[in-house]
């Protein structure tokens, strides 16, 4: 972009800005519901001219998690391919990404991974067209060895890891969410001044407008629901082992001793539903709420109703139900394995991080915050305020357009 300054003769000076247009491609392996907002919000920035191109529709493992929320706010099509979906590898081929990027004539091909064919596709075209390319990440050192990998995934994904640190160090410069994922660059091989981060972000806009509204009716809601108890704590996400949620469900049954007026809305589903339902019934746990899976629409009118979120995950690369949650304004609980948590919480100022399969100290932070009713609306305002100033879709699109711009000479990092 240009800034140009003028005016009348004698007249103070005014700022005229003239935005030089780049032409974006943007490669991502799915349309996910917390995406959809952002490509929105950059198709709209002045500098960007964007076009996104998706190996698929969705996953086989997010087809009864997300609803595929297509758009006509921003330019984009679904590549013809396969998906392969095994051993707990998604890996895309897309062939057809070579002809569109060459026909497209890019200012800048950005691409969301370099673990499958056609982001690896991508990456050797924008070489030989010499395109500035750059690699929007979330990996993080420990985000390939979730809990449960092992054999043939193990062996791919030890494979793919000098393939990655080859592209990390060969692309014009990397986007990120989250300072973790930074760290995890750099111990790579990438070149500091290369990163740019792009603060992870949902809706937030939506979830605040939305929980603002819908709080002013939190006691009808609820009982709606059949939820009688005072004070709610709430999980979003999936019913799965790295999770934590019966470390949670073990931590409300301990503050359920103290707090009888409370009680634990869980949403989401997954295999671990059934275990997690006969463990509350052997343990003699109440007034635990399990609601199902809601769509990213809904989520707004659960936050609504809620006194605290925890996330009680035991490995996440990022876990943007906190972001969502934080927009909503309430004080948030996380462990130290979710990759937000270093960016998004500020231990006693809106919300508390505690060590993952730690019980004992999830029920001491949830019982700090809801036995404090001051204590809590401060957090939850803190909580707001982060994502008003900083962690929101603007500041990703910022980030996004900071790194563009950068590997297009305009400006120095």
């Amino acid at each position: 972009m240009v800034r140009l300054k003028d005016g009348p003769k004698g007249s103070p000076a005014t700022t005229r800005v003239q935005w030089k247009k780049y032409k974006v491609a943007w490669i991502q392996n799915i349309i996910a519901p917390y995406t959809r907002p952002f490509f929105e919000r950059l198709s709209q920035h002045p500098s960007i001219d964007l076009f996104a191109y998706f190996c698929a529709k969705t996953h086989k493992e997010r087809k009864d998690a997300w609803g595929i929320l297509e758009s006509d706010k921003f330019n984009y099509t679904i590549l013809p391919g396969i998906t392969v979906e095994s051993w707990g590898i998604i890996y895309h081929i897309n062939p057809t990404i070579i002809p569109k990027l060459i026909k497209g004539k890019y200012d800048v091909i950005i691409i969301g991974d370099c673990t499958d064919f056609t982001m690896q596709a991508a990456f050797i075209t924008s070489k030989l067209l010499k395109t500035p390319i750059i690699l929007h990440s979330e990996a993080t050192k420990s985000a390939q060895w979730f809990e449960g990998v092992k054999g043939v995934q193990w062996l791919l994904l030890r494979a793919v890891n000098p393939l990655r640190k080859y592209i990390i160090r060969r692309v014009n410069a990397l986007v990120v969410p989250w300072t973790i994922c930074r760290d995890f660059l750099l111990e790579q091989g990438a070149q500091a001044e290369k990163v740019f981060i792009a603060p992870g972000a949902i809706g937030d806009e939506m979830f605040s407008r939305q929980s603002s509204r819908l709080r002013k009716e939190k006691e009808r809601l609820k009982q709606q629901l059949n939820i009688n108890s005072k004070k709610a704590v709430l999980y979003v996400g999936g019913l799965i082992r790295r999770k934590g949620v019966g470390y949670l469900i073990e931590a409300y049954g301990e503050l359920k001793r103290d707090c009888e007026d409370a009680c634990l809305m869980l949403v989401g589903d997954g295999p671990l539903r059934t275990e997690l339902e006969e463990s509350c019934v052997t343990h003699h746990i109440k007034d635990i709420h399990f609601l199902g899976y809601k769509s990213y629409q809904e989520l707004p009118k659960y936050y609504s109703m809620a006194d605290v979120f925890v996330l009680p995950t035991l490995e996440d690369i990022g876990g943007l139900v906190v972001h969502g949650a934080m927009a909503c304004g309430l004080p948030v609980i996380t462990t130290k394995a979710a990759g937000c948590a270093v960016d998004l919480i500020v231990p006693g100022e809106n919300g508390f991080v505690v060590d993952e399969a730690s019980a004992g100290q999830l029920c001491s932070a949830i019982k700090r915050i809801i036995s404090n009713e001051t204590l809590a609306r401060e957090m939850g305002n803190k909580s707001l305020e982060m994502v008003n100033t900083r962690w929101n879709i603007n500041e990703n699109v910022n980030g996004v357009v900071s790194a563009i711009g950068y590997v297009c000479g305009e400006r120095k990092p």
